[in-house]
């Protein structure tokens, strides 16, 4: 099913913007150069597709940049980070990693850069079309890590029966209790239909999947998800890492796999 959206792009950069637009078809975007009076909408500019609403600060948005910026600085940097460890990476070993709650990107470009390949699984269109275009520009720019990073559009739950091998990385987006004020993106996508929290369904899916280990990120001093104790755990400074594996990670778990609604 393809959703429509509104979508501000003042300069009316047409032929760039149709040639993006190709990279998320799940999404019908009605362009106009004026903003709308109320409600989120997608805008365009030379940097890319970005997300607003009315409800905040017109000159705030939601934007990813692989290639300036802190995730960026963030990929340049990466070198043994919980999050690697985590999911198994090792010396000349880089597991297959199946992110179901690929978000913005952060967890799963790291993953990619470092050498695994990377299926990233977002069911919301309007998150996953600003993922497509980050990964889009990415591409262009011949960043090495874009080839090993595939992302899907879907609802990670009707795929996760087909996952025999590999990791898979569960990243709750709405935390349900926080201390400090959520930041613009959290804001924004809360008011964003069909984001509902059901991250107790994915883990029990993923829990029931092939997969040889389930790894899930929470905040450092929050229960386990669904109340679901953990074998070990990975943590760093704000965050730690649930470790959930079924079995030894093996050579078998290098593969890409070749199973229906997976592969390029």
């Amino acid at each position: 099913m393809v959703s429509c959206w509104k979508g501000v792009d003042p300069s009316q950069q047409v032929i760039t913007r149709a040639v993006a637009n190709e990279k998320w078809p799940w999404i019908e975007v009605l362009w106009d150069v004026n903003i709308p009076e109320k409600g989120i909408y997608f805008f365009w500019d030379s940097d890319g597709l970005h997300l607003k609403s009315r409800d905040y600060d017109s000159r705030s948005s939601v934007h990813v940049d692989f290639l300036v910026g802190q995730q960026a600085r963030r990929l340049k940097a990466v070198s043994g980070e919980a999050l690697t460890r985590a999911v198994g990476c090792q010396k000349g070993f880089r597991p297959v990693v199946f992110d179901t709650t690929a978000g913005l990107g952060g967890d799963a470009s790291v993953l990619a850069n470092v050498g695994c390949e990377v299926f990233a699984i977002e069911r919301n269109p309007l998150i996953a079309a600003l993922l497509a275009d980050a990964v889009r520009r990415a591409r262009e720019a011949e960043l090495h890590w874009v080839s090993k990073f595939q992302l899907i559009h879907q609802d990670a739950r009707e795929l996760l029966a087909s996952v025999n091998h590999g990791v898979v990385y569960l990243d709750p987006m709405f935390v349900k209790q926080r201390k400090s004020a959520p930041n613009l993106a959290m804001q924004i996508f809360h008011d964003l239909p069909g984001t509902s929290d059901d991250s107790e369904f994915l883990l029990e899916a993923a829990l029931d999947s092939g997969a040889a280990r389930v790894v899930v990120k929470r905040p450092i001093k929050a229960p386990p998800l669904s109340g679901c104790a953990p074998q070990s755990e990975v943590c760093a400074k704000t965050v730690r890492f649930d470790l959930y594996p079924k079995r030894k990670l093996t050579e078998n778990d290098l593969i890409s796999p070749g199973i229906q609604g997976f592969g390029k």
